[in-house]
């Protein structure tokens, strides 16, 4: 995926120094998904480790949207997870870091639109997420579509204090709950305004499958420790 590729080098480039190349970049497919990793440790003492798990949609699932912005559908939206530690080493330290040393842990969903727009800080975008739950196929009586069977009603409001754009932002929908480990599939809708009277609304939905970026999401938890953090950071030390 070409996202991916990009994501790599803005990575390398917010961190790395002209005089200190990455230690390592790797990416690991999952099915569908793919993994980007990424770790370095530069002259200023700030060790950084990132993977990026990524899923785009598919084209059928482009079939039959009325999204009323043609811009929207120039791309496939593409849903991203990205867990980043970071440890700061004193430039003059020797040898390892002590194994108290601080670190700091961010983890976020952010979603990919297509759709470059930017927003100023006085305007605000509603997102809203539906999802299907996982069905139990060992089961004769397994789950069906209906209002039983899919999380409704998650809404956040973006925006208003804040200058966004819509090609991609931070859904904090999705970090602050379980529904991408308890789901099989997810529909993002994307509103902008969040309510107008006077000018049209603009709408975009975005549906994922989420079986192969669970796996991809369970990957880059497992790799994003501060033990591994460590382990690198002592092994370019």
């Amino acid at each position: 995926m070409n996202l991916i590729n990009t994501l790599i080098a803005s990575l390398l480039v917010l961190t790395v120094t002209s005089a200190v190349a990455a230690d390592e970049a790797k990416t690991a497919s999952f099915g569908d998904a793919e993994v980007a990793y990424s770790y370095q440790s530069t002259e200023t003492g700030m060790a950084i480790l990132t993977l990026v798990a990524l899923v785009s949609e598919t084209n059928n699932s482009l079939r039959g949207l009325k999204n009323n912005d043609r811009r929207r559908l120039s791309k496939l939206g593409q849903l991203i997870y990205q867990c980043k530690l970071m440890l700061y080493k004193p430039p003059d330290s020797s040898g390892g870091v002590n194994a108290n040393t601080p670190i700091l842990t961010s983890t976020n969903y952010s979603l990919f639109t297509g759709v470059d727009l930017p927003l100023d800080a006085d305007e605000r975008v509603g997102v809203q997420a539906q999802a299907l739950q996982s069905v139990d196929e060992s089961s004769l009586f397994t789950a069906s579509l209906g209002n039983s069977d899919t999380y409704e009603g998650l809404w956040e409001t973006l925006g208003g204090g804040e200058v966004i754009n819509l090609k991609q932002f931070n859904v904090n929908l999705l970090t602050e709950s379980d529904v991408i480990k308890s789901a099989e599939s997810i529909d993002i809708k994307v509103r902008f305004p969040v309510y107008q009277v006077e000018k049209p609304v603009y709408q975009w939905s975005y549906s994922f499958n989420l079986k192969d970026f669970k796996r991809a999401v369970q990957h880059a938890e497992e790799n994003c420790t501060p033990a591994r953090l460590m382990e690198l950071l002592n092994q370019s030390g």
